[in-house]
């Protein structure tokens, strides 16, 4: 009877049973570290030598920039491998950027010098080699020049470079080192890898590219040693704020990847002199959007496989 009674209770108040509670959601996975970022910059703001390109007035790039401000930006984009490249042309720097990355040789597998103001002189040498001794100095960059013209003694330090195994990182400027310095370099030492930095320094307008400029940069590239870096996209545009849209940067993307085929095009963020110009993740999807159209191994190859090629880096983990 009382059974009756409770089940008309029941039946009259409308009550239900009570349902099991949701399982908690799972956080959302990080992105596969799959991505080699060539291009990061480290420095340490008081270390002034090299870095008066740095405006004292300039609230985005006029502080420190270390591992510890990088590291959360690549796990957060699925950067699982980074090549950190000299912010100046400090001899001391070198030594400095295998020093400050070298509790995170997981992360920070290469590390490409400068040695703009020693090579051609007797002082490249005996520093190259003392940097060579660390497996993780890949490379170094030329990006200021001191000798009027490219001596005998430059290219022999650059047969020199090729030997060890070591790679060059060409920062143009027509005042400095052109794109036929560039082709020169390719042409005389061909064993030598060479990789244009930032699509080989060009400014982007909305005007179609020089014609001449393209004539040159294909020149560069018809050598099989020479590769170009995708990076710093938004810092080539002349007037900022740089466009967001694709189409604006299609033309100096497609000639790049005409030019220099699938496996001689290197992504790079430039981080965190970027940050002047634009987010990374935002650039980061743009790229990635661009070559997703070529298909997974063309994508592949630049974020990943020709960085691998080109430094001789080992390939970050989730994509072995």
């Amino acid at each position: 009877k009382l059974e009756g009674e409770l089940a008309a209770l029941v039946k009259e108040v409308g009550y239900t049973e009570p349902k099991a509670a949701a399982p908690p959601k799972k956080p959302a996975a990080a992105p596969a570290r799959s991505v080699v970022d060539t291009h990061v910059h480290l420095w340490e703001i008081d270390r002034r030598d090299g870095l008066g390109w740095i405006a004292a007035d300039n609230k985005v790039l006029n502080r420190s920039f270390l591992p510890k401000d990088h590291r959360p930006l690549a796990a957060a984009n699925g950067v699982g491998a980074v090549v950190v490249v000299q912010a100046g042309q400090s001899l001391a720097d070198n030594q400095w950027n295998l020093d400050v990355t070298a509790s995170d040789k997981d992360l920070y597998r290469g590390v490409v010098g400068n040695l703009s103001r020693v090579i051609g002189t007797d002082e490249f040498v005996p520093l190259f080699e003392k940097l060579c001794k660390d497996e993780r100095y890949v490379g170094y960059r030329l990006s200021g020049r001191y000798q009027k013209t490219l001596t005998d003694d430059f290219f022999r330090h650059l047969e020199l470079t090729a030997k060890a195994g070591r790679s060059v990182d060409l920062l143009l400027n027509e005042q400095e080192y052109s794109l036929a310095d560039a082709a020169e370099i390719c042409r005389r030492v061909p064993k030598l890898r060479v990789i244009l930095d930032h699509f080989g320094n060009v400014e982007l307008t909305d005007r179609p590219l020089d014609p001449e400029w393209v004539k040159k940069f294909k020149g560069v590239a018809k050598h099989p040693n020479a590769y170009c870096k995708v990076s710093a996209l938004y810092g080539r545009v002349k007037k900022q704020p740089a466009p967001k849209s694709l189409d604006f940067y299609k033309p100096i993307l497609d000639l790049a990847v005409e030019a220099f085929g699938e496996d001689r095009v290197v992504f790079g963020s430039d981080w965190p002199v970027s940050e002047a110009t634009a987010d990374y993740a935002e650039v980061l999807s743009l790229l990635k959007g661009y070559f997703a159209d070529k298909g997974p191994t063309v994508s592949n190859k630049v974020f990943c496989r020709n960085a691998v090629t080109f430094y001789g880096v080992a390939d970050p983990k989730g994509n072995e």
